[in-house]
């Protein structure tokens, strides 16, 4: 083999304008094909585990995706006794990407309460800063009153796992019987994506959350936060 008219060292680099000959025949090198990247949302119930290959297998057959042997991952999956939107990759380096920018997205959580809930406790969670010495940021809580004990209430956080907002309710006496992440940064779980199904993520839409977290990310760096995160549950 020669490359350029000449035999090549061992461990020669070849580049694209090279000239590659085999027995004096010219040979024409192809540039492997990247991997496309798959990105799904799912809908969990609560209290339901996260079967990533179960989940992945439905996509692939009713959303026409190729199936691929390869490791599928969840961003963040919420613990198994809370439910709502997972986000599920089979692209190691952009779970990374994802979950290294992730405390410096807002989350929206609903939660189902049942206790004697007040405006005065609700105003109270709106100011919190930390539960049982590990640091929250609440960032807007509201409340939709039933009848009897049973409430709703609509809570954006950054940076605060799912669990810590239980245990902030449970040491004050309420119940939190249901807990679902509606939105991760700039995307929304809607009515058209019922529980237990997925949808792939358009590259628009994953075009929006990675501009999301590199401008919050900057955002922060400017503030002089910190720019590590935490594993948020």
């Amino acid at each position: 083999m020669q490359v350029n008219g000449a035999v090549p060292a061992l461990g020669a680099k070849l580049l694209p304008r090279d000239r590659i000959t085999l027995d004096g025949r010219p040979v024409r090198l192809h540039a492997p094909k990247s991997k496309e990247l798959h990105v799904l949302m799912f809908h969990r119930s609560p209290g339901e585990t996260l079967d990533l290959k179960a989940a992945t297998s439905r996509a692939a057959e009713h959303l026409q995706l190729p199936r691929v042997s390869g490791r599928w991952l969840a961003i963040q999956p919420m613990p198994p006794v809370d439910g709502g939107l997972e986000i599920l990759t089979d692209d190691g380096s952009w779970a990374h990407r994802v979950s290294q920018g992730v405390h410096a997205l807002t989350i929206d959580y609903v939660l189902r309460m049942r206790g004697p809930l007040t405006d005065a406790l609700v105003e109270e969670f709106r100011g919190a800063t930390d539960c049982e010495g590990e640091p929250m940021t609440i960032l807007q809580a509201e409340a939709q009153y039933g009848e009897g004990f049973n409430h709703w209430l609509n809570v954006t956080v950054r940076a605060t796992r799912s669990a810590l907002v239980r245990h902030w309710w449970g040491a004050r006496g309420i119940i939190v019987s249901r807990l679902m992440r509606v939105r991760f940064g700039p995307i929304h779980l809607t009515r058209e994506l019922p529980r237990g199904h997925s949808r792939a993520m358009t590259s628009g839409e994953r075009s929006v959350l990675i501009n999301e977290i590199t401008a919050a990310k900057t955002a922060h760096a400017e503030a002089g936060e910190p720019g590590d995160g935490a594993d948020l549950e």
